[in-house]
């Protein structure tokens, strides 16, 4: 199964008291990184917010974003009017005019703050848990909704690389032939022209060492080697993206080697139209988590 590392999830609950909405939104990284954007009732949890997000991501920049509306404000705050008529009645007994009433809502202790009182961040906390889960659920449907698609098209590529290899094998016999028949008329060329004769065996140990040089046979095999293990990676239970990328790095490798060895006009451009493949499937590789 392949997941995308791009990704987006969107979730609202509501209550009786507040609505809560989380959006999680994704791009490539090498690493899993979490930006958390939150209201202050919820720093205490920040943590817990996070674990359950990398339970269920691998790898990518995640950003989270959580918007509290409270359907009502009144019950905010809370005047402690007892502390209110205490500070009150001290000033007085120290000043014969009355304090004001904005100077006296300063003092400390007067307004309470309702909104971090422990009930009501309980009350988003447990908002938060399930919209977040609805949130994960919608993002990593179409993360895998995306994987789908980009294994499809892993699957085309497979193809034609495979094809192109078929080619490359077929052809490797006939860079010796063409070799022994030019290395052939070229030496009968230069006997008849100076009226020397060469040891059969010596043209044999010639064309054995240019066969020996330019054999792809290892490179062959290993390259159909590493196309089943690409897909089979791609059949795994998890999403496994760099294990895929280093099987690429692999595949451009072996396909690099056999360009090298190989003195052969056709398999040279059977290579290049084989990296331009690897290349495109690299870049796929960098969106699976």
């Amino acid at each position: 199964m392949l997941l995308s590392m791009t990704g987006q999830g969107v979730a609202t609950v509501s209550d009786e008291n507040a609505t809560l909405t989380i959006e999680i939104r994704a791009v490539n990284n090498r690493h899993l990184k979490i930006n958390l954007r939150a209201p202050d009732s919820l720093i205490a949890h920040e943590s817990s917010i996070e674990k359950q997000i990398r339970s269920s991501v691998g790898r990518g920049t995640i950003n989270v974003n959580i918007k509290v509306m409270k359907h009502s404000r009144q019950d905010d705050f809370t005047i402690d009017t007892e502390l209110l008529q205490a500070y009150q009645a001290q000033l007085r007994s120290l000043s014969q005019t009355s304090p004001s009433l904005d100077s006296l809502l300063g003092l400390p202790g007067v307004v309470i703050n309702n909104v971090t009182s422990e009930s009501s961040v309980a009350n988003v906390v447990s908002l938060s848990n399930d919209a977040l889960q609805l949130a994960l659920g919608q993002f990593n449907a179409m993360r895998e909704t995306e994987g789908i698609a980009i294994e499809a098209v892993f699957n085309q590529q497979l193809d034609s690389l495979k094809m192109i290899v078929e080619q490359i094998k077929d052809r490797a016999p006939v860079v010796v032939t063409n070799y022994q028949e030019r290395l052939t008329d070229k030496i009968n060329k230069l006997l008849e022209t100076h009226d020397v004769t060469l040891n059969e065996s010596d043209l044999a140990r010639e064309i054995g060492l240019y066969a020996d040089r330019c054999d792809i046979t290892e490179e062959v095999v290993r390259l159909n080697s590493h196309l089943g293990q690409f897909r089979n990676v791609m059949q795994s239970a998890t999403s496994q993206g760099r294990k895929l990328d280093f099987i690429t790095q692999e595949l451009f490798r072996e396909v690099n080697t056999i360009g090298s060895k190989a003195n052969d006009t056709l398999i040279a451009n059977s290579v290049v139209e084989a990296k331009t493949i690897i290349e495109r499937i690299r870049e796929q590789v960098q969106n699976i988590e």
